[in-house]
């Protein structure tokens, strides 16, 4: 995870702009320290900028966008060198364009903006489970918007797709699937290109063992990929409870009732923490909507446009 970049000047250490991402803090001093060594690495090293460096815990990369102006990426230590690298060449070269046109002081000012697109990485996350369990009423629950008030089935050609959470570096694609059975068969394309799956029942018997047998597919097409059910529609009477559920498919199981917003928090902390796991970060102790970002799609707009 890239958790925070800073523009300063080398030559003083003095900050332009920064960004930050996640709770991890930075001190003045660790970058004074990097600030040395890398001095000290591109005297051997012939001003290579492509080799990172670790300083107290964090992993440090950089590259020069003007005299005495440099870039730097703090990312956790299991960072990947060569996809960091890339993002870090691209974002150079971006803030040496704006420098071109546009002083210092614009590049404060707009700085977050300059820098994003360099440093969000997407998570692919796919919502499936048969027709009517409730997938697309499960995302606007997500968004904190009102559910749908009667059911419309999704269909392939119409899939829902929600881009509008932001997790530290990282910007949330959730797919929502058409969970009829004439469209299974477009499943395994998507599975490929998922990093996290959340199959979804309606906690009825028999769509569980439907459900069931629907994971067995996902294990089949994609079997690296994390898989979590959710039991929706808690509230039912005939409905099972999630224990019964777990033991039955075999997969951590958790209760939901889409149509209630009570149950909003719930689902944001499983989204946080499988996330969370995927990326290896730890998730600290506070309300997930202090570490999710909602952006509104005028926002949305703009970072893409941007």
């Amino acid at each position: 995870m890239i958790h925070s970049t800073v523009l300063l000047r080398s030559g003083s250490g003095r900050t332009i702009a920064t960004s930050r991402y996640w709770t991890t803090k930075v001190p003045k001093k660790e970058i004074t320290e990097y600030l040395k060594s890398l001095v000290d690495l591109r005297e051997v090293s012939g001003g290579r900028e492509d080799i990172s460096l670790l300083v107290g815990g964090n992993k440090y990369f950089s590259r020069k966008c003007a005299d005495e102006i440099l870039l730097v990426f703090i990312a956790d230590i299991d960072q990947h060198d060569r996809l960091t690298n890339e993002k870090m060449d691209s974002a150079a070269e971006a803030i040496r364009e704006v420098l071109d046109l546009h002083s210092i002081k614009y590049i404060k000012a707009n700085y977050e903006a300059i820098i994003a697109p360099f440093v969000h990485s997407k998570l692919k996350i796919a919502l499936v489970g048969e027709g009517g369990v409730g997938k697309t009423t499960t995302l606007h629950l997500l968004m904190g918007e009102q559910p749908p008030l009667q059911y419309i089935p999704t269909i392939a050609l119409s899939m829902e797709v929600i881009e509008n959470i932001q997790f530290a570096n990282y910007s949330l694609v959730l797919w929502d699937f058409a969970g009829q059975e004439r469209f299974r068969k477009l499943w395994k394309l998507y599975f490929k290109g998922a990093d996290i799956v959340f199959l979804l029942t309606d906690s009825t018997l028999r769509n569980v063992l439907i459900s069931k047998e629907m994971y067995m597919t996902i294990r089949r097409d994609a079997p690296n990929v994390p898989v979590i059910v959710i039991a929706n529609k808690q509230d039912l009477p005939n409905a099972l409870d999630p224990s019964i559920i777990e033991k039955m498919i075999g997969v951590e199981t958790h209760p939901l009732v889409a149509i209630d917003i009570a149950y909003r928090d719930d689902m944001l902390k499983i989204l946080l923490d499988t996330a969370a796991r995927l990326v290896n970060v730890r998730v600290p102790d506070v309300p997930p909507d202090e570490l999710l970002r909602f952006i509104d799609d005028e926002e949305l707009v703009e970072e893409v446009s941007g």
